[in-house]
Parts: structure tokens; sequence; C-alpha cells
């Protein structure tokens, strides 16, 4: 297979997979309309699947006489408003592919095209799974829980992000993206007349107090070599301008590499909140979610391999350095089970993943397809 040649030649038809997906965007485990359009695809290349319950799916082709590889996207959407004025924008509503979903999805569909068309040249058998659910990062386990990935040997996925180059690649082993636990914070005090602070136990001066206190742990209880953020993203509190807010509710994310540095940030959480319902005289609640994915780290051997066969496709300089990044990935499921690495692809662009005018530059499918490509037959 020249796979440079057969890329190229299924970008018009790829970016067509990609713009009709990005006009039905759906939520985690309600992929519907994405499902039906990928097996419509898959049933007319004379591809088999299996339907994933609620949603989800996972292709093949192939004899599996040497082994079974996985090669992986995600499908789901986000609840975000789209902004591009993109002549294929969303047509559903307050939806938005706004993190490349549509192309990894499109670059998958044209692989499974592909390697269907030299099925009888591989001896081993390759699984395309049509993941649902990573923004919730729920799909990557829901899919492992069946079962189906249990005589796999290796697994590989990517990413398109933007602020990196167009059709550039980084692929590199050891940590790449952060575990992500979810907390909430609620502050009970006493409401009361805004004239009379006195005679009330105001939570938003509390809830003030610990977003500034949260913000130490990481520069004053964590080793500085040790990557981690702390983030609240959220604060919600108060009724009027003249009420003193009886409840507060800080809800963030904790990101890390490391089950250490989680648990020091955990404790160092409770600690800091005790002593906030000292000083403010407040009772204060945590709900601390550990998180559902570990941090994602590429296995060496497998950057390895990967690389030992990259260069027939690719030149050396259209690989670029990129350091990890604390976003999560729920494809570290997988890592944490079976033997495999995930690549970044730049995407171009001017806006970050998750904005509203979102967009890549779509050479970028090129890239990510002769990638996967490679990848299937490492």
């Amino acid at each position: 297979m020249d796979i440079n040649y057969e890329a190229k030649a299924m970008k018009e038809e790829m970016a067509e997979f990609r713009r009709a997906l990005h006009q039905c965007p759906e939520t985690a485990f309600h992929e519907t309309m994405t499902m039906e359009y990928i097996r419509e695809h898959l049933e007319q290349w004379g591809i088999s699947y299996r339907l994933l319950d609620p949603t989800g799916l996972i292709a093949a082709v192939g004899s599996g006489k040497k082994e079974t590889i996985a090669l992986r996207a995600d499908i789901d959407a986000l609840e975000v408003e789209e902004e591009t004025g993109l002549d294929f924008a969303s047509l559903n509503h307050g939806y938005m592919h706004a993190c490349a979903h549509d192309g990894h999805s499109a670059i998958l569909l044209a692989a499974a095209k592909i390697l269907k068309q030299h099925e009888e040249e591989s001896d081993r058998r390759i699984l395309f799974l049509f993941q649902p659910a990573e923004e919730i990062a729920q799909g990557a386990r829901m899919i492992l829980k069946t079962g189906l990935l249990d005589h796999v040997s290796r697994i590989f996925g990517l990413h398109i992000f933007s602020g990196m180059p167009a059709g550039k690649i980084s692929l590199e082993p050891g940590r790449r993206m952060a575990s992500t636990n979810w907390f909430s914070i609620r502050i009970t005090g006493k409401s009361g007349h805004a004239g009379k602070p006195h005679e009330g136990v105001d939570a938003v001066v509390a809830a003030a107090s610990l977003i500034m206190d949260l913000q130490t742990i990481v520069s004053r209880s964590l080793n500085p070599l040790e990557p981690a953020v702390i983030t609240v993203g959220k604060m919600t509190a108060g009724t009027g301008r003249n009420v003193i807010a009886g409840e507060a509710v800080l809800e963030g994310t904790v990101r890390t590499f490391s089950a250490e540095a989680q648990e020091i940030i955990y404790q160092r959480i409770r600690e800091i909140a005790e002593a906030a319902e000292k000083m403010y005289q407040t009772e204060i609640f945590i709900d601390f979610q550990p998180s559902s994915h570990p941090a994602l780290i590429n296995s060496e051997t497998a950057v390895n391999q990967v690389f030992q066969k990259a260069w027939d496709t690719f030149d050396p300089s259209e690989f670029i350095k990129v350091p990890a990044m604390m976003l999560g990935e729920d494809f570290a499921n997988y890592l944490d089970e079976i033997d495999g690495c995930f690549a970044f692809v730049g995407g171009g662009g001017d806006y970050p993943n998750h904005h509203g005018q979102f967009d890549f530059d779509e050479d970028a499918l090129v890239a990510g397809l002769r990638l996967m490509l490679v990848f299937a037959n490492v």
C-alpha cells in the first residue's frame, strides 16, 4: 500500500465525511445520527461492525492471523453554541463539534475504507473503535468493560489540536495528558442584611478566601518539578446585592500526572477547608471525585515501533516536539491496560479547542489519515 497516495486520494471524500458529521453534533451517549452515518458507510463498503449500548460502534477488517490491533476515534460533541459561520455549521442548536471529534471520526472512517480495500495484504485483524462519551470520560471504560478488546495487543489514537501548525505531528513517549479530578465545595453560613454583616455569616467571604488559598497548594505543597493545576471554574453565591449570602458553592478541577500529587492536593483542600470553617464560622462540605481516567502515558516501545514504520511515509520535518498538556483524555484508560500510544495532530486555526469559533485546517485530516495507516501497519 502506498500510504501517501491513498491518503491524498481520500482528502476530498474525507472532508465530506467531516463536514457531514460536523452538522450533526451530539453529546455523550446520544450520538445516534453520528452512528447511523458511520454505519451506512461501513455497510456500503462491506465492513462488519457491532453496535454498542447505548451508543458506539466497533468495526473490523482483516484475518487476525498475526495479532489484533485497535484504532480509535471519539465521536461525541460539546454543548457549545457554534460561532464559526461555516457553510457546514452545526444544525443542532446549542451543540458543536468544538474539539475536532468530527475530524477524528472522518479519519478513522477513511482508514477503514482504505484498509478494507487492502484487506488481503495484511495478516492482522484491525478494530476500528468509534467511541462515544469522551468529553465526559466515560466511553473508553464502557468499551473496555465489554471485553471486546481483551485480545487486542496494541491500540492507537490521535487528537487534532489548534495551536499546532496544520498537519504537523507530535508523537512522544511518556507523559502526554493529565488525569482530571472534579471537586465541589459547599459553604454554608447565615444570610442576613448587608447593612448588618455582624448578624450573619458571610459565605462569599469564606469562598473568596478559599479560592485564593487553594492556589497556594501547587506553589507551596507540591514539588516544583511536579506539574499540577487547580482551577475553580465556577462559583455560585448570593441572592441579592444587599443580602449577606448564606451559601456559596465552588466547582473546579484538579489536573495531575501522578497519584501522589493527586492525594497531596486532596489532603490540602481538606485542611484548607477545615481552617476556613473555623476562621469564618461556616460549615464546609467537600465532594472530591476521583478521575475517571489516569494520566495518558505513551509506551516508549509503541512509539519506537511507530517511528520504525513512519519514515517510509513521513519526512522527519513533519514531526515536532509539543509539551505535555494538562488536558484530560480518556484514551488513557486503554493505555492503562493495552500497549499503545496517542499522537497530537496540528490543526492550525486561531481559536482553541472548545471555543465557539474553533475550526481546523482540513490538511490535518490527511496528516491524521497517513498516521492512522502507519499505526495499522506497525
